[in-house]
C-alpha cells in the first residue's frame, strides 16, 4: 500500500518540492497559505493536462466544457444584491436630531 501511496500521491509533491523549488510557504496564516496552496496545484494540474492533452486540444475541450456551477454563481450574486437592497430599503439610516 506503501508503494502504491508513493506511486499516486507523493509523486505531485516531489514533483512540486525539488524540482520547482516550493519546499515552504511565503506567506503566514492558515487562509494564505491554503491560497499559495491552491494556486500551485492549479499549476501542476494545468501544466499536466498540456503535456497529456497539448495546447490546442486543452483549449478545445476548455470551450466546450459547460461548468454546472455557473447557475450557482450567479444565484448566489443575485442573493447577496438582493441582501444589500432590502437592507437598505427595510434599515433605513437614523437621522441625529
Amino acid at each position: 500500500m506503501y508503494r502504491k501511496r508513493q506511486e499516486i500521491n507523493e509523486h505531485i509533491f516531489g514533483t512540486i518540492k525539488r524540482q520547482w523549488g516550493y519546499n515552504h510557504t511565503n506567506l503566514t496564516g492558515l487562509e494564505k497559505v491554503n491560497g499559495e496552496h491552491s494556486l500551485i496545484m492549479l499549476v501542476y494540474n494545468i501544466k499536466r493536462s498540456i503535456n497529456i492533452l497539448g495546447v490546442p486540444e486543452l483549449i478545445a475541450k476548455l470551450q466546450k466544457w459547460n461548468s454546472p456551477y455557473k447557475a450557482k454563481v450567479l444565484f448566489l450574486l443575485k442573493m447577496e444584491y438582493l441582501k444589500l437592497n432590502t437592507t437598505y430599503f427595510f434599515y433605513p439610516m437614523k437621522i441625529a436630531y
